[in-house]
């Protein structure tokens, strides 16, 4: 199906401006072809529409108009998914009551329930993807178990808390495979459980997550909006403040910062990204296992700014923010990491160096290749390192193709 509103707000926009089709691709960077396939009613990634809002000198989202999505077949992910659907959101009958089928044949352990979602933090931050899709659906099942079964005082909080942690849990990974509406279900189910145990911190990191998975579906002003009103919600005094405090109020800036920095506001993403500096340089060092199993200190602001400037299109700034990432606080997240190298590995590509960044690339696989083989991401990144070449690919090319999935 064409987006006829689309092309035409690409097309009028362009002679608005006094630009020819060359010149549009051109000043953003694309190839004429595909300023000629949007202007037929074709459609193109949100990069892409990132790329136009900057040339024509409008907000991202201005492209964006609501249609009908193409008809598809049924995928086989449906199916590999029913499991954790069932348990994120089950069916709900005439009683009111969602069922959510059996978990524990014993007496509840909230002991052993929060070994088992430890564990299972444990597996998400090393990408132990296929074992997470075995495990959490049952979990899952397990928690809401256990609030049933508890009705006040101490232990219905921690069953509570730990029914927010691991729809929490839940929801990340389901974002890292893309099933973006069920991860927000899980979101929004951790939201309430946090909200009604007074967990301002886990609240918050339910809140970023959300975020995290409009961003994905290309939300970009309620991304914002949203972050932003809950960071002012939640602002905490600088020099009493927690670590968990911290965190929770830096990631929603930071994901403030990624939303405006795609919707062609790089100085507002800017001004989110410093807050959130200020917010990790509270801290000496990196801490780990904060609320919903992130890390937060000096570290984590820095692996994002890179991004902002590769947004704005200044790959050189974005290479020398990443020279000045601090390299003794601490590990933090490998996922942080592994993004922030991919923002390396394009900016490296935009300066012309398409063997660097080929082996950065290479790097991640080695040695996170279940993380990177979700990431829409790194597929862009490869389609790029393979235009560099259109005769001749290098063997090391042609492998990062065959394992991304990209045709060379």
């Amino acid at each position: 199906m064409h987006d006829a509103s689309i092309s035409d707000r690409v097309r009028n926009l362009r002679m608005r401006r006094g630009m020819t089709q060359e010149e549009l691709a051109d000043r953003s960077g694309l190839s004429i072809a595909v300023i000629r396939k949007l202007e037929q009613g074709g459609t193109c990634r949100m990069e892409t529409y990132h790329q136009l809002a900057r040339a024509l000198g409008v907000r991202t989202v201005w492209f964006v108009s609501p249609s009908s999505p193409e008809p598809r077949e049924a995928a086989v992910d449906d199916m590999v998914l029913a499991d954790m659907r069932s348990a994120i959101n089950p069916p709900v009958g005439f009683s009111g009551k969602p069922l959510y089928g059996t978990a524990d044949g014993d007496q509840p352990d909230l002991g052993r329930l929060r070994g088992a979602v430890s564990s299972v933090a444990v597996k998400y931050h090393g990408d132990e993807y296929d074992d997470l899709a075995g495990m959490m659906p049952g979990l899952v099942r397990s928690a809401h178990h256990h609030v049933d079964a508890y009705d006040h005082g101490n232990d219905r909080r921690e069953a509570l808390r730990l029914r927010a942690d691991i729809t929490g849990l839940t929801g990340r990974y389901l974002i890292q495979i893309r099933a973006h509406d069920l991860a927000l279900i899980a979101l929004h189910a951790s939201l309430r459980d946090a909200l009604e145990i007074g967990d301002v911190p886990l609240a918050a990191q339910a809140v970023s997550s959300q975020a995290w998975a409009m961003l994905r579906q290309g939300r970009l002003t309620e991304v914002e909006q949203l972050c932003v009103d809950t960071a002012d919600q939640i602002e905490p005094k600088m020099s009493t403040a927690t670590p968990d405090e911290l965190c929770g109020w830096g990631y929603l800036l930071l994901k403030a910062a990624a939303a405006a920095s795609r919707n062609n506001r790089c100085g507002d993403a800017r001004e989110y990204s410093s807050l959130a500096a200020m917010a990790g340089a509270r801290l000496d060092r990196q801490h780990e296992d904060l609320s919903g199993h992130v890390a937060w200190g000096p570290l984590t602001p820095a692996l994002y700014g890179p991004e902002i400037e590769l947004l704005d299109d200044k790959p050189d700034k974005a290479l020398e923010l990443a020279r000045k990432v601090p390299r003794d606080v601490g590990a933090g997240n490998t996922s942080g990491w592994d993004r922030h190298r991919l923002d390396v590995a394009r900016a490296t590509l935009k300066v012309g160096d398409a063997d660097k960044a080929t082996d950065l690339m290479h790097a991640i696989r080695r040695e996170h290749p279940s993380w990177l083989r979700y990431q829409q991401y790194g597929r862009d990144i490869t389609r790029e390192i393979l235009s560099t070449r259109p005769r001749k690919l290098s063997e090391d090319m042609l492998h990062l193709a065959d394992f991304m999935g990209v045709e060379p």
